[in-house]
């Protein structure tokens, strides 16, 4: 799913713990002001050498754990592309690819440029990072060049530059759940890995309410600022080896959707942005959803007092 994530995080955290705190609204970019932004070399040497250090581990770890088969010839993944798992192996590429990009851009920040390049170089980043992904994918014996998952990579790496121009989209964020519910995938696959169980995967879009209220109103000032609606999307538990990389034509069509409607906590309301340290915890936070009460409104309804 996130193959690519780990050594980003590394870029992240060190990026942001070295950056000088400023104070910001709850809900505002992590970002000083375009205008004091000078760039400084020496953040820019600090920044490429982590990431290309960072990105070397990183690339030990996956050739021993995803590409370690003897590779094959160049090949385009046809058959399971847009079948395999009910494309939420996409979803999970457009959130990798919104967080990759978005941490892109606080290292490209720290390093002095101005914010709406920062996040266009992390977009450009996060894309090129994918797209490499996908073609040692091509190689592999088990895998395939995906355009479905560089496309839905390459869309969310921009979602951070589209919520840097549309004000109004800084409200949402995307938030990932895992949870064992049921052990299907492990049974079919002894040596599965979580990255790939999307029967116990969710994929949350939450919108921090008062953000979106006018300022003032009564309703704002009676709605917690911290609280948050989420609408979830996962599959359910009838999802079958037809979505899991078997030729079982018996099986086509079955394995169901399933959609929730949560509460959830928005990190930067709660915790004060006045210091990197803090919106290191408060935007890496804002990325996992918390088991709160769940209401689910599809295909079946029902009620969790706690879900994840």
């Amino acid at each position: 799913m996130f193959k690519h994530l780990n050594f980003i995080f590394l870029v992240f955290c060190f990026t942001m713990l070295c950056m000088k705190g400023n104070q910001a609204h709850a809900s505002a970019p992590i970002v000083l002001p375009d205008s004091l932004k000078v760039i400084k070399p020496k953040r820019v040497a600090i920044v490429g050498v982590t990431t290309t250090l960072s990105l070397a581990g990183t690339y030990a770890y996956l050739q021993n754990v995803w590409w370690k088969d003897q590779q094959s010839s160049f090949k385009i993944d046809h058959d399971m592309d847009y079948r395999y798992a009910k494309n939420m192996d996409k979803a999970a590429h457009f959130i990798g690819g919104a967080i990759s990009a978005e941490l892109f851009g606080v290292a490209f920040e720290w390093s002095g440029v101005q914010r709406k390049n920062a996040l266009l170089y992390g977009g450009i980043a996060s894309t090129a990072l994918q797209a490499f992904i996908e073609v040692k994918d091509a190689y592999a014996p088990t895998y395939g060049f995906s355009f479905g998952d560089l496309g839905a990579g390459a869309v969310g790496s921009f979602w951070p530059l589209l919520q840097y121009h549309v004000p109004v989209t800084r409200a949402l964020q995307l938030k990932l759940s895992y949870y064992k519910h049921e052990n299907y995938y492990y049974q079919q696959f002894p040596y599965a890995q979580l990255i790939d169980d999307y029967m116990n995967q969710t994929y949350w879009v939450s919108a921090s309410i008062n953000d979106w209220l006018p300022k003032g109103s009564r309703t704002e000032k009676l709605w917690p600022d911290f609280l948050s609606i989420c609408g979830g999307w996962g599959v359910a538990s009838d999802l079958n080896l037809y979505y899991t990389g078997q030729n079982l034509e018996v099986n086509k069509g079955k394995g169901h959707f399933e959609y929730y409607v949560s509460v959830d906590i928005d990190w930067r309301k709660i915790i004060k942005q006045n210091t990197a340290f803090k919106r290191v915890i408060s935007y890496s936070l804002n990325h996992v959803k918390l088991p709160l009460p769940t209401l689910q409104i599809g295909p079946q309804t029902g009620g969790y007092w706690v879900f994840w």
